[in-house]
């Protein structure tokens, strides 16, 4: 099983980063782990080169974003893996003889025309797709045309994002750089909680007051141990816009407050695992957030059961065996 990933991840520079404690997992959202469940993983390089690295620059800006210079070279495998569309979408339009399979992460009808032109091509092709939001599957099949699209949870490395002591009194936490972020209404709603400040990862637009541009994933993690509540606002979208940060937050024993979008209620049972305010309504994302600031002991409990529920049903082992479970039928 070849694995491609983005054009942005090497295998190399990953393990690295991974051995400075900077990201988690061995591989990329800890797809080596396919190993342990019956599916043997080879991590291909994307290519790199000065010429390589122009050709494939203008590709991606012409043709959809997609990466079109790593499909061009897929010799011995079984199988062609790769995590989302931006390699998915080129690989079951070059491959024929072998099965590709594929996630899908940002595709919505909110597209450019070229992605989704090449998307409604290639989708139908790959031998399985899948997402990580439950609400993208039924869009996969009726604007996409995908027969064989599946849901699997996505997975949190519980070893890397785990519970630390020395949260912040009053210290509001967020993160991400999606398209559907609503970081200023966030701000505004913070503002109107006595005694909260925040701080939010991010290289969006946003307050430099409260932005924290740059920062790695081990950082992020510190970020998190810091952190009385992890709050995120964004617009509406089904593709669960802020999932990865939800779970990090819950692995790290931190309260969530999230809005109620299509896929990210998979992940969060309100009132159990997070506090669930209307997307939009930035009047209760600022009472859930004073509500979980002044509960102390509500906090706690919230951020206990959440790393609970990461640890039975969102692990990366889990999204592996469940992934690999999928394949194994194919």
């Amino acid at each position: 099983m070849s694995v491609e990933l983005s054009h942005q991840l090497h295998p190399d520079e990953w393990a690295r980063r991974h051995t400075n404690g900077e990201v988690p997992d061995h591989w990329p959202y800890g797809l080596d782990r396919l190993a342990r469940h019956g599916v043997q993983p080879v991590l291909r390089p994307p290519r790199r080169g000065l010429v390589t690295e122009r050709v494939g620059r203008a590709a991606r800006h012409r043709l959809g974003g997609y990466e079109w210079m790593d499909a061009l070279r897929f010799n011995d495998c079984d199988a062609v893996l790769c995590w989302d569309e931006y390699s998915g979408v080129p690989a079951a339009l070059r491959e024929r003889r072998k099965p590709v399979v594929t996630g899908v992460v940002w595709l919505t009808d909110e597209v450019a025309p070229m992605t989704a032109r090449f998307a409604r091509w290639a989708l139908p092709r790959a031998e399985l797709v899948w997402a990580s939001s439950s609400a993208m599957i039924p869009r996969l099949r009726s604007d996409w045309g995908v027969r064989r699209a599946h849901h699997i949870p996505l997975g949190i490395d519980t070893d890397f994002f785990h519970v630390r002591p020395g949260s912040e009194p009053g210290l509001v936490v967020s993160a991400g750089n999606d398209r559907h972020r609503d970081h200023g209404m966030l701000v505004r709603a913070v503002r109107r909680v006595p005694g909260a400040r925040l701080e939010i990862a991010t290289r969006l637009p946003v307050d430099p007051a409260v932005a924290r541009p740059g920062l790695s994933e081990g950082q992020i993690r510190g970020l998190y141990a810091r952190a009385s509540v992890v709050a995120i606002a964004t617009t509406p979208n089904v593709h669960a816009s802020g999932l990865t940060v939800t779970l990090e937050a819950m692995a790290s024993g931190r309260p969530v407050v999230i809005p109620d979008t299509p896929g990210l209620m998979d992940y969060v049972v309100g009132a159990e695992t997070g506090l669930v305010y209307p997307a939009g309504d930035e009047d209760e994302l600022a009472k859930c957030v004073q509500r979980l600031l002044s509960d102390s002991a509500m906090a706690a409990e919230l951020g206990a059961a959440g790393r609970r529920k990461v640890e039975r049903e969102f692990s990366t082992e889990l999204q592996a065996a469940r992934l690999a479970e999928l394949m194994l039928r194919m």
